[in-house]
């Protein structure tokens, strides 16, 4: 599947769902999103006006990263857990420390990432849904990034600090950079942090979620 996340406000992010995916599919969207306000407010009372401003603000979206590549974000995973002497394994099993829990706790598949300061991703469970669906600060991972990249480079090497407002890349084309570059630990880490780190720019600019979620990967952008 695709590696895809988008910047948008969470109404216009419903209203795709709905359009573009089953009722079942879509009902669970919005369980989540129920779910993930409702979690924020129980872990943050004193900021609940400005959630529930968050879950309510419509806004197109302002930024989307799609790569046609399985477990984008392991590398970059990986990576900031190896800067800290341990695995994503260690930390996600045994609670082992590192100093990037935003940015590994995020996982594989599907995760909202908001512009509110904590430094514990949140877990919130969903009927009818197998594994939990975490919550992350974009402030935090922001910072996160900001430190791995002191390790990655990204500007100096990719010549550019992020990517642009919209990026979609294909297959092909991820395998012209790596015969240009040569792959080695820090490759897809830096994609990593150049991609993500865009996003959650945006987001915490723009005050609405990042939305990382491969099952959108086929969903167009005028949704």
């Amino acid at each position: 599947m695709k590696f895809d996340a988008r910047v948008q406000g969470v109404p216009n992010h419903l209203a795709a769902a709905k359009q573009h995916l089953s009722k079942a599919d879509y009902q669970l969207e919005v369980a989540k999103m129920k779910a993930g306000e409702a979690r924020l407010i129980e872990k943050f009372p004193d900021q609940k006006k400005a959630i529930q401003e968050m879950f309510k603000r419509k806004l197109d979206p302002i930024g989307h990263f799609s790569c046609e590549r399985f477990n984008f974000l392991q590398p970059l995973h990986e990576f900031a857990c190896f800067v800290d002497g341990t695995t994503p394994e260690e930390v996600i099993e045994e609670n082992a420390w590192t100093n990037s829990l935003n940015i590994v706790l995020m996982g594989q598949n599907d995760c909202l990432i908001v512009p509110f300061d904590f430094s514990v991703p949140l877990e919130t469970h969903i009927e009818g849904r197998a594994h939990p669906y975490v919550i992350c600060s974009g402030i935090r991972m922001k910072k996160e990034l900001d430190a791995i990249d002191e390790y990655v480079a990204v500007e100096h090497t990719l010549g550019v600090r992020e990517f642009g407002a919209f990026v979609n890349i294909r297959r092909q084309d991820m395998s012209k950079f790596e015969k240009e570059e040569g792959v080695g630990r820090r490759f897809w880490a830096k994609w990593g942090v150049a991609a993500v780190r865009g996003l959650v720019e945006r987001s915490n600019r723009s005050g609405v979620p990042v939305f990382v979620d491969p099952q959108f990967g086929e969903v167009p952008m005028n949704a």
